[in-house]
């Protein structure tokens, strides 16, 4: 009897693959052809979805000609692709009605700004689970809407239909069948995470027509056969490349997470059949759903700035040759002599959101090397993967128990190492490194039953390396608070120092943030010995009780922190207060208020301020050990 194969396209922001695996998860062939990237603007990023769709039809054939194999060998198709990129083509010529709108694209951050104003914003996330940014495919569908003339209303008719890249390459695959799966209309935004429906409330707040949209399925079922390319195959799966990834590391259980890193990294955690709202910055999102049985949902946690840090230090300071070389230099030295980079190069991510950070190098001494630095870099991307692990725990009331990791990055021991001492947790890296790949193959396989269950492709997984906590807990906590402080340096970078001018209007989350600012700048000054401790003590207790005054009154948050305590005490208090309101309390306000709303509490927060510090000038300050 031949040997029968699962195919697996991979669909990429730069590239289009076609892997062949066999039925124990080996790769048998492999074809992988480039599109091109245009940047008409600054901002703008599209893709040519016919020049996609052409490399797809060259490398399917191609795959199985490396296989030896006929399309009668191969048992099914599994898709996964980049995500939220949109296409719109015509329903009757099938021609793409211009380039696709790829994920990157920031071309309608204005209209993003318009929306955040309308009525029903505050509901959006409520429905779909996700903020609203750039990032997801509704802002891009109704810009391409508004930009020629009669296409709403061609929309509205069905004449012209939407689909992420999955949906786009089905419908040529099959000669008109218009179909997405969950994982991916989850990153629409216009999804109902709970009904796993297009949602009648956010098609209205978008005014994006349901015609024009494809049929919600699951992740893992036969949608139809091919009729071009390699007539014959069926179609029997699709998920988003991060959800194919959390599919091909087996993480079916609650509480199971994988790791991509990659010149940006992306964290997902299974968290089970029940959509977990962040309040911690983390986005909510459809891992996979497995025919008729419920979706599984998870939390996604992104780090913009990983392997790409490693390039920075590579061609910007030109400070190794190769990426691989960091590892080697890194190793030079023990530790990272207390030096920290954060590489907010265009602001922080989760779970901090603060897109006016900027990078910093901080505890530099003529001590540091460039192989203290090279230990730096690598140890930003553990210590960010901590901050990410450590709100989806919150958010989700699961404790992590192992981390599946896989991406180029994983190719470097000592990293991997220094993610499992600051997680306390096991890292594993896969046998089979394509885990996107590996995920669309074990999806259509699992739908056509090729591979029985579950648990059969958990026998199916196999480990190449694993790497175990080392660091001495005591250590663990000391770096960990270093690298916050670190990180809180980051923040505001782009604003203007602190104002005792600061204009009512002011948007609340400023206003919070330059307090905190000016807070952490008198705690600084208090460690000074030079300092005059009396006025920066009278200084800070106005401040603190302004600040803490003003919180209980407009945002109705009570504050449990007195004044009148050790300053040692204090110090460690207000700083818990200033994470906590920045990681929770400031994301909290960025989801629920609109602009307008947060500039009417800014001003009412300012002016509570000035009430009370007018009230409380004669009363006495924090007390000192003097």
């Amino acid at each position: 009897m031949a040997q029968r194969y699962v195919m697996s396209i991979d669909q990429g922001t730069t590239s289009t693959r076609c892997i062949l695996f066999d039925a124990r998860g080996r790769l048998v062939s492999v074809v992988q052809r480039e599109h091109q990237q245009y940047f008409p603007r600054p901002g703008w990023v599209e893709h040519d979805a016919a020049e996609i769709w052409r490399n797809l039809s060259k490398i399917v054939p191609d795959a199985l000609a490396q296989a030896g194999a006929t399309a009668e060998q191969v048992v099914g198709l599994g898709i996964a692709n980049q995500r939220e990129t949109t296409v719109l083509w015509d329903r009757r010529t099938g021609a793409p009605v211009g380039r696709a709108i790829v994920w990157q694209d920031t071309r309608t951050d204005r209209m993003i700004e318009q929306l955040e104003r309308e009525p029903g914003a505050k509901r959006v996330r409520e429905l779909c689970g996700l903020p609203l940014t750039t990032y997801f495919s509704a802002p891009k569908i109704r810009w391409m809407l508004d930009q020629t003339p009669g296409l709403q209303e061609r929309a509205e008719r069905g004449e012209v239909l939407f689909g992420t890249i999955e949906s786009w390459l089905i419908w040529n695959l099959t000669g008109g069948l218009h179909v997405t799966d969950v994982t991916n209309a989850s990153r629409t935004m216009l999804m109902n995470l709970r009904t796993l429906s297009w949602d009648a409330e956010l098609l209205e707040f978008f005014d994006i027509p349901r015609a024009m949209l494809p049929e919600i399925r699951s992740s893992t079922e036969v949608y139809g056969t091919t009729t071009t390319v390699v007539p014959g195959i069926r179609i029997a799966a699709a998920l988003g490349d991060q959800q194919a990834a959390l599919f091909g590391q087996t993480c079916f259980a609650p509480g199971e997470a994988k790791c991509t890193y990659g010149t940006g990294s992306f964290l997902l955690l299974n968290t089970g059949q029940t959509p977990v709202l962040s309040k911690h910055g983390m986005l909510t999102t459809v891992g996979f759903k497995i025919g008729d049985e419920p979706a599984v949902y998870a939390l996604e946690g992104s780090m913009a700035v990983t392997g790409s840090l490693v390039q920075w230090f590579r061609d910007g300071l030109e400070l190794i040759s190769s990426a691989p070389e960091i590892e080697t230099l890194a190793r030079t030295v023990q530790d990272n002599g207390g030096c920290y980079i954060v590489p907010a190069f265009s602001g922080l991510f989760a779970p901090h959101w603060h897109s006016e950070a900027r990078g910093v190098i901080a505890g530099l001494t003529s001590y540091i090397t460039k192989g203290h630095l090279a230990r730096a870099v690598l140890e930003a991307t553990g210590w960010q993967t901590r901050e990410v692990v450590d709100a989806m725990n919150a958010d989700s009331g699961l404790a992590l128990s192992t981390l599946k990791v896989d991406g180029g990055m994983t190719a470097d021991n000592l990293l991997m190492q220094f993610i499992a001492d600051v997680l306390d947790v096991p890292v594993v890296r896969p046998m089979v490194a394509e885990t996107v790949s590996l995920g669309a193959a074990y999806a259509a396989g699992l739908s056509v039953g090729y591979w029985p269950d579950l648990e059969g492709l958990r026998r199916n997984w196999h480990r190449a390396g694993q790497w175990l906590p080392a660091m001495a807990p005591t250590r663990r906590d000391t770096e960990y608070a270093q690298w916050r402080q670190a990180v809180e340096l980051t923040f505001g970078w782009m604003r203007p120092a602190h104002d005792s001018r600061r204009p009512a209007g002011t948007d609340l989350i400023d206003v919070i943030l330059d307090d905190h600012r000016q807070i952490e700048h008198l705690l600084r000054e208090l460690r000074n010995e030079d300092t005059d401790r009396a006025r920066v003590l009278s200084e800070l207790s106005a401040l603190l009780g302004a600040h803490f005054a003003a919180t209980e009154r407009i945002l109705h948050k009570r504050v449990d922190i007195s004044l009148d305590q050790d300053i040692l005490d204090l110090e460690a208090a207000v700083e818990a207060h200033i994470r906590d309101e920045e990681r929770t309390l400031l994301n909290e306000l960025r989801r629920s208020l609109s602009p307008s709303d947060r500039t009417a509490l800014g001003r009412a927060f300012t002016a509570e301020s000035r009430n009370y510090a007018a009230i409380v000038r004669t009363r006495p300050t924090i007390p000192h050990d003097e």
